[in-house]
């Protein structure tokens, strides 16, 4: 005869576990991470990057690798469960357009396209060159653009870009490691 307990007691326990986990992860980041698989996350930080570049105008070389998932490092260095997605690139032997127009044009666009600049400024370094750093203030990407113009040796100027999203919790059985 069936006593009515199916087990869901198990359940419930790791689901509390999963939403103490989830606790914790908020309180650290201060935001409730969003569940999303990790290929569109990075779908759309390499549109972001798309979007950048075209801003800035700057035909040139670009550097080839695109957005990957990596740890959440305040939350899981394991990379486990959390996850942000990271895109960093560059833009070289420019031939059309100019850094500094580029880097203007950023200026005009960002907020145009609901980006609120947050630092727009020399960076704190021996160089002290250009850096816009920005936020979108729904999707909580974050961007940071760095004309890198007073370069040791004999290293040509380039525009870095580093974008970045918020971390996210993978959906329940996503394999992060990649194994």
């Amino acid at each position: 005869m069936n006593d009515g307990n199916t087990g869901s007691g198990a359940g419930a326990s790791s689901d509390d576990k999963i939403a103490h986990e989830q606790s914790e992860a908020r309180d650290k980041l201060g935001y409730e991470p969003e569940v999303r698989a990790v290929a569109p996350a990075e779908e759309e930080v390499n549109k972001i990057s798309s979007r950048v570049l075209e801003w800035m105008a700057l035909q040139g070389k670009v550097s080839e690798p695109g957005a990957a998932a990596g740890s959440c490092d305040a939350v899981d260095p394991e990379f486990s469960k959390y996850y942000t997605v990271n895109h960093p690139w560059s833009v070289y032997d420019v031939q059309k357009g100019s850094f500094a127009k580029a880097m203007e044009n950023l200026r005009e666009e960002l907020p145009r396209n609901g980006w609120k600049i947050t630092k727009d400024g020399k960076m704190k370094t021996k160089a002290g060159n250009p850096e816009i750093v920005a936020v979108h203030p729904k999707t909580h990407h974050t961007l940071a653009v760095q004309w890198l113009k007073n370069r040791s040796g004999d290293l040509k100027e380039m525009i870095s870009v580093d974008v970045d999203s918020r971390c996210y919790l993978a959906p329940k059985g996503t394999d992060l490691s990649g194994d």
